[in-house]
């Protein structure tokens, strides 16, 4: 398995996708129901291949993943080679970044000193999905641009 297998919840939200990939693989219900019943080792086959399948087209589109917290924001911009990484930290504990107006208040904090912001880039060691797959297993969640284009005006 190359990530790790969807939760219950996660494949409840697919039961169309997943129908359609048993199809593409000549299962149709009758026939799932079966091996579900009776060999687990196909199931679970069967099901970490679509999980890895669901992981693997969702982060080879996506360009984007983020991390905020009350201190912190890591945003991620992943290209085919390197991935660029903007933070913020506050300075300050008494602030929360998950508040929109301290959000808001981010540029004036950066240059009170309240806050620092850091930039870095990484080549990759290992495939570019499995390094996204790795920072979504501490927090990060595939993003759209915003937060990361603010973050670069910044610089």
């Amino acid at each position: 398995m190359k990530y790790r297998r969807l939760t219950k919840e996660e494949l409840d939200t697919m039961a169309e996708d997943f129908a359609i990939f048993l199809a593409a693989n000549s299962i149709d219900n009758k026939e799932w129901d079966k091996i579900k019943a009776q060999d687990d080792d196909k199931t679970d086959a069967l099901l970490d291949l679509f999980s890895d399948i669901v992981f693997d087209k969702a982060l080879t589109s996506a360009k984007h993943l983020e991390r905020i917290s009350e201190t912190e924001i890591y945003c991620y911009l992943f290209l085919p080679s390197q991935a660029h990484m903007l933070s913020v930290r506050l300075l300050n504990p008494d602030l929360n970044l998950l508040e929109l107006e301290t959000f808001k208040k981010v540029p004036s904090l950066l240059a009170q000193g309240k806050a620092e912001l850091i930039q870095g880039t990484k080549t990759y060691t290992k495939e570019r999905e499995a390094e996204m797959f790795d920072l979504m297993q501490q927090g990060a969640v595939i993003a759209n641009s915003d937060t990361y284009q603010t973050l670069l005006s910044l610089l």
